[in-house]
C-alpha cells in the first residue's frame, strides 16, 4: 500500500492500514503477558496479570484514533483527479478531520492562498460552521488573519478554485506584509498555514 501522509490524498486510506496493525500488536502485547504469567504460575493471581491489565491502557487509547479513522473515507479518485486539475499553483492539504471541543468536521480539501481559506465538505455529518470559527479563531491567534469558506459540493468548489488561481497574485499582495514564523522559519505564509490546518487534524 502506498504510503500516504496527513495533508495528502489516500491518508486515511493507509492510516487505517496502519493504525489497525498498530491495535493489534499493541492487544497482542497485554494478552501474551496474561498467557504467559498464567502458564508459569498456574494460576492468574500474579504480578504478571497487573502487569497485563495495565498493558491494555495504551491498546484501549490507540483503539480509539483507529475507530475515529475507520468513521472517515479517502476521496473517491475520480473527485481527487477533479480538485488536482483545478488546483493549479494553489497550496493544497486534503482529507483533513478537523477536530475541536465543539464539534468537528472532515474536509475533502483544503486551498491556501494569500489570507484565504477554501475547503470542501461534502460528509454530510460534522458541523462546518463551528469547524469555520475554530479554524479562524485558531489561526488568527498565531498571527494569521484568514477568511474561511466552505463548499458542499464539488463543482462550485472546483469554480473557487480556477478564481483563485486567476487572483492569486491579488489574494497573496492583499494578505500584506508577511513575517517569517519563529517555529517555521523557512516557511511561506501559506505553508505556515497548512502546516497550522494539519495541527488541527486527526
Amino acid at each position: 500500500m502506498k504510503k500516504a501522509y496527513k495533508g495528502e490524498i489516500g491518508y486515511f486510506r493507509h492510516e487505517r492500514f496502519r493504525r489497525s496493525i498498530l491495535s493489534l500488536i499493541l492487544l497482542a502485547v497485554p494478552v501474551i503477558i496474561l498467557v504467559s504469567g498464567f502458564l508459569y504460575f498456574g494460576n492468574q493471581k500474579n504480578l504478571m496479570t497487573i502487569i497485563g491489565l495495565v498493558a491494555f491502557i495504551p491498546f484501549a487509547m490507540q483503539l480509539t484514533t483507529t475507530v475515529a479513522v475507520f468513521l472517515h473515507k479517502s476521496l473517491p479518485e475520480e473527485e481527487a483527479e477533479a480538485i488536482k486539475a483545478h488546483a493549479g499553483d494553489l497550496f493544497m492539504a486534503y482529507e483533513l478531520f478537523v477536530t475541536n471541543e465543539k464539534g468537528s468536521t472532515m474536509v475533502d480539501a483544503f486551498a491556501i492562498c494569500g489570507n484565504s481559506v477554501v475547503g470542501l465538505v461534502t460528509e454530510k455529518k460534522g458541523d462546518p460552521a463551528v469547524t469555520k470559527t475554530h479554524i479562524e479563531k485558531t489561526l488568527r491567534a498565531n498571527g494569521h488573519k484568514v477568511t474561511v469558506q466552505f463548499y458542499k459540493e464539488l463543482s462550485p468548489f472546483l469554480k473557487r478554485l480556477d478564481d483563485m488561481n486567476l487572483r492569486a497574485e491579488e489574494l497573496r499582495a492583499g494578505a500584506g506584509a508577511f513575517k517569517p514564523d519563529e517555529r517555521y522559519p523557512d516557511y511561506t505564509r501559506e505553508e505556515v498555514i497548512w502546516h497550522l490546518l494539519l495541527r488541527l487534524s486527526l
